[in-house]
């Protein structure tokens, strides 16, 4: 028998079959025992190295997360730079096992990461809070993936101690809860980095009257790119009543991470000039203003013994400005659309020594389908930017704008490729998806196939139609807007482009049948279906009470085997226009 390239995600760097294999008798033989005894924890690999034919060593030579495999007539010889590399190392051998279950073919391999920190930022504060189970094994999905960094988003999603008026209906993450994701992060090899924004987006704190005093506008304020009125706040005005606000919620929150950085957010301070702050914006400008205050944010967190990071776009939008930032703060640079400008502003960081992360997303969100040809380029540009500029690595990230409506299978494609190019860029251009989506969805190989064909149908949709918005799907647009928005979304759309894309959903429908999964089947069914209702509204068809009632039904459903009740009621409203929000 001749043996066959083994199938690797992420996939390594040097893999080099040598010819015949090694037999793997049943128990007690040692082979067998040490591959059913591989480790599965940090700590476990710790305790695993040893002597014998089979063994694992570790090998000065190598860094932290590097291993090689040599598998030979002798047996199964693992070397690796520290408990980490021996934990990917084990992961290795697993599969390969699996394919191999009696004689692994000999090889060597040689693997290690590109990049030091491969991320993902998970958005637990617009609606959707997943439950516990659901986060914990999120864990295991990432730690199948080699990230080693987890962030929650979270704007009021905490339980902060004292202040129940804001995160009531949230059903929010416990203390209790993050230090159990903690200890199951750290176990694998995983950083939960703490995320709180602390400057913009603050709308789910300064919407109650307790706080509305904070805000920059606390009467309501207008927004610059679309001239909408908005009468919640959402910026904190920058003095020292919001600095002492924040730091008492960093006094809530970091105590229950082991990590000693944090996220504090900072992006979008869409009002800042608009109210209180008007007099030393038009003296000192904008940025300046911004950059003064983010400085006393970070240093909340360098007192605190974190080392800070910071959403970048105010920042990147005059790079002169770049070299005055908190030295001892990590800049994270952002983007979700194809052709973002990551080389240059990676490049310009590179050039004022800032160590810095490159952001891309899953561009899942706003969409009932996800945008798979935008997100995988957005992956490859942020991380190709991160390796030519020497980035600490990337931060993968799905939000929740507009009601977190997206099914949670559509950002398994894109996690999949962005952590997997983190790991070996040029290996993994083209990841095994099916194997990706068993690995996030827990499935049998035969359904992550399916998903994967599923989702790859889905994430075609939005190219039928030439026309495109920046991070939503049209039909999200033409399903959620409120009607008089209607024509607008719609102008420029071809009566055509929208038969091909009704057509179109009707094989992902199909597709999706073929999932035995019957939860991630139904997720992807709704998907398609909403998207469906959406295109249908666009086509001047009279929404159907009876269709709704249904999609609201399989909403609530769908919503419910992954999430905790807080904010669904949120997203509904949310679902179908003006007339259907409370």
């Amino acid at each position: 028998m001749r043996a066959s390239l083994p199938v690797l995600l992420p996939r390594p760097r040097e893999l080099t079959l040598l010819g015949g294999f090694l037999p793997v008798p049943p128990a007690p033989h040692a082979t067998r025992r040490f591959l059913e005894s591989l480790p599965r924890t940090v700590a476990e690999a710790a305790r695993s190295w040893g002597g014998g034919a089979c063994r694992l060593e570790q090998d000065a030579s190598l860094g932290e997360e590097e291993y090689r495999i040599e598998i030979g007539a002798a047996g199964v010889h693992v070397r690796a730079g520290g408990p980490r590399g021996a934990l990917y190392a084990a992961q290795t051998l697993r599969q390969i096992h699996a394919q191999n279950p009696d004689a692994l073919p000999k090889l060597e391999i040689l693997d290690g990461p590109d990049l030091p920190v491969r991320g993902f930022m998970l958005d637990v504060s617009r609606a959707r809070v997943p439950s516990q189970e659901e986060l914990l094994a999120l864990v295991e999905g990432l730690h199948a993936l080699r990230a080693n960094q987890l962030q929650l988003y979270v704007e009021h999603a905490f339980a902060f101690p004292g202040h129940e008026d804001a995160w009531r209906e949230a059903s929010p993450l416990t203390p209790d809860e993050v230090r159990e994701l903690d200890d199951a992060c750290a176990a694998r090899g995983i950083e939960l980095v703490p995320n709180l924004n602390t400057f913009g987006h603050m709308e789910r704190w300064l919407r109650h009257p307790r706080y509305r005093p904070l805000a920059e506008c606390p009467d309501g304020w207008t927004h610059p790119l679309t001239g909408q009125f908005k009468p919640v706040p959402g910026t904190l005005f920058p003095d020292d009543a919001s600095l002492r606000f924040v730091g008492e919620l960093l006094d809530g929150l970091l105590p229950n991470f082991r990590s000693r950085q944090v996220n504090v957010g900072g992006d979008e301070p869409w009002e800042l000039g608009q109210g209180r702050s008007r007099e030393a914006v038009a003296a000192h400008g904008k940025r300046r203003v911004y950059l003064d205050h983010l400085r006393r944010i970070c240093a909340l967190a360098t007192e605190r013994g974190r080392r800070p990071m910071f959403w970048a776009d105010i920042l990147m939008e005059d790079v002169a400005l770049a070299q005055d930032a908190p030295a001892d703060a990590t800049p994270v640079v952002w983007g979700y659309d194809a052709g973002h400008p990551f080389d240059t502003q990676c490049g310009r960081l590179k050039e004022l020594g800032r160590e810095f992360i490159a952001a891309p997303g899953t561009s899942a969100w706003q969409s009932f389908t996800g945008r798979l040809d935008n997100a995988l380029t957005n992956q490859a540009e942020a991380c190709a930017a991160a390796l030519r500029h020497g980035a600490r690595g990337t931060l993968v990230t799905t939000w929740g704008d507009g009601g977190h409506h997206q099914p949670w299978p559509t950002a398994w494609l894109p996690l999949t490729a962005g952590l997997a190019m983190a790991w070996r860029f040029t290996a993994n251009l083209s990841p095994d998806f099916a194997r990706g989506c068993a690995t996030l969805g827990g499935l049998s190989a035969e359904d992550g196939a399916a998903a994967a064909e599923t989702l790859r149908l889905m994430g075609g949709l939005d190219g039928l139609i030439a026309k495109s918005t920046r991070n939503r799907s049209l039909s999200w647009d033409f399903l959620t807007c409120a009607p008089e928005a209607l024509p607008g979304h719609r102008a420029g759309v071809a009566p055509a482009e929208i038969e091909a894309s009704l057509a179109h959903l009707e094989a992902c429908r199909k597709a999706a049948g073929r999932i035995a999964d019957g939860r991630v089947r139904e997720e992807l069914a709704l998907g398609v279906a909403l998207a469906a209702a959406g295109l249908r509204r666009a086509k001047g068809e009279p929404d159907a009470p009876e269709e709704r009632a249904d999609l609201l039904v399989r909403h609530r459903a769908a919503w419910s085997r992954r999430c905790r009740p807080g904010g669904l009621e949120e997203s509904c409203a949310l679902l179908f226009g003006e007339p259907e929000r409370r």
